[in-house]
């Protein structure tokens, strides 16, 4: 090619790239979105209780959903499992809480999950925590895509959410930031705030979806800058904005009638009346939208492998925060930034491979407070449910790999309830991570 034909080499390859199919996995997996179903014994153990108890709740509560009956066993799917939640600990009688909503005046969680270096399974990392609080706390979660690549909003969007249209809003659009011409920082109402959240198929969980307008984003932080605004506080501010105007509002003991009957409608209005917890997805990089994102966290999560190199990038990316905040602290020293726990988590760890497990180690031994006890191991199951744009929550495998599918679920279940003890003590763990220590560091 000759020189100066760039930019006919960039429009034929985007003339070749509109011809080709790159949407046919993708427009399969979002008409099947949410279509694994669980058995009642999978569903007990996502509650917390005896399958005894969900058998006597199904036979004497008519709001129990009937499920799917496949030979003589039914199957729910998590919205089912979320609304038998609700029955459940509507009643008063369940012995502990069954569904973990913040009373008005609970303050609203912020986790972030970032990192300088991507294929580190970030975003991946991201929304199995997303879904895992919501299959077995059932708490409302909001899932902002910081990520221009949207890559979070694959595994909850379905054809219902238009991802890449420009017309789609992003977190840019929530932060006032959409149109770098306007050199005014848009402050958005709270109910237009609001309206951004777009649903998914996963009941309780809604989506700031990610898109290419969030490059346009940093482009006008950094106008807004040099007019001297506070540029690092934006979404920090917009999210409180919002929750100020739809905070939480319903109690369990409120989705029933005087008479004791459970309401649907009530139910239904309660999960999407706000969020109990917002799961940031950073962009692989440390822009100024970036940025944002972790100045609005209550707690960060680095997914990190845990390779020479990559290492290398988490020592840059530490680095660059740490003189970021620095900056920040000069113009306002008394903004409280990340008051919760924050971690390392090692991902993509080949088990059987000395250098990776005594990489962990070493960092756990001089960092014990920093470094992740529990990681996600490499597995052929997530690279599966990958090409599906799935989750593992999510991924219904061949016979032929149910196991490892199943191997990874466990591994994924161990990996959340440790981030969950570190983010919000205050929620019961499972026992998950301590199994997985005790097996694999005893």
């Amino acid at each position: 090619m000759a020189d100066g034909q760039f930019d006919q080499f960039i429009r034929n390859l985007t003339r070749v790239m509109g011809s080709v199919n790159t949407r046919l996995q993708r427009d399969l997996t979002m008409r099947e979105r949410v279509s694994r179903r669980f058995t009642l014994s999978e569903v007990a153990g996502f509650i917390g209780v005896d399958t005894a108890t969900l058998l006597c709740l199904s036979q004497t509560d008519p709001a129990f959903p009937d499920g799917a009956l496949a030979g003589r066993e039914r199957s729910f799917s998590p919205a089912e499992i979320l609304r038998i939640r609700a029955i459940l600990s509507s009643h008063g009688n369940a012995g502990q809480p069954c569904l973990y909503w913040r009373e008005p005046g609970d303050p609203l969680r912020v986790v972030t999950f970032g990192a300088q270096k991507g294929g580190t399974g970030k975003s991946l990392s991201a929304a199995h925590f997303a879904q895992y609080v919501n299959l077995f706390y059932g708490l409302r979660v909001g899932v902002i895509d910081a990520d221009p690549q949207a890559t979070a909003s694959l595994y909850f969007a379905d054809n219902a959410l238009r991802l890449f249209d420009p017309q789609t809003p992003t977190m840019a659009r929530f932060m006032g930031i959409d149109d770098p011409t306007d050199l005014r920082l848009t402050e958005t109402p709270a109910a237009d705030l609001n309206a951004i959240w777009a649903p998914t198929p996963w009941s309780g969980i809604r989506l700031i979806p990610g898109g290419p307008d969030i490059q346009n984003g940093d482009i006008s932080l950094y106008f807004l800058s040099r007019e001297g605004r506070h540029v690092y506080r934006v979404l920090k501010d917009a999210i409180a904005r919002w929750d100020d105007a739809y905070g939480p509002r319903t109690s369990p003991a409120d989705l029933r009638d005087a008479s004791g009957a459970f309401l649907p409608d009530r139910f239904d209005a309660a999960l999407t009346e706000t969020v109990d917890l917002i799961v940031i997805d950073q962009q692989p990089s440390l822009t100024l939208v970036q940025l944002n994102g972790l100045i609005a966290a209550d707690s960060v999560v680095i997914p990190q492998t845990m390779k020479g190199f990559d290492l290398a990038t988490l020592a840059t990316y530490v680095t660059s925060i740490s003189e970021y905040l620095d900056f920040v602290m000069t113009f306002e020293p008394d903004l409280k930034v990340g008051r919760g726990a924050h971690v390392v988590l090692p991902t993509i760890v080949q088990e059987q491979n000395d250098r990776d497990t005594g990489q962990i180690l070493d960092l756990w031994r001089k960092a014990p407070q920093d470094i992740l006890q529990v990681w996600y191991a490499r597995s052929d199951a997530i690279a599966n449910a990958a090409e599906e744009y799935k989750s593992i929550y999510e991924y219904l495998p061949p016979r032929a790999r149910r196991a490892s599918a199943r191997s990874f679920m466990e591994n994924a279940n161990s990996v959340n309830d440790a981030l969950l003890r570190r983010v919000w003590p205050e929620l019961p763990g499972r026992g998950f991570a301590e199994t997985f220590i005790e097996d694999h560091w005893s």
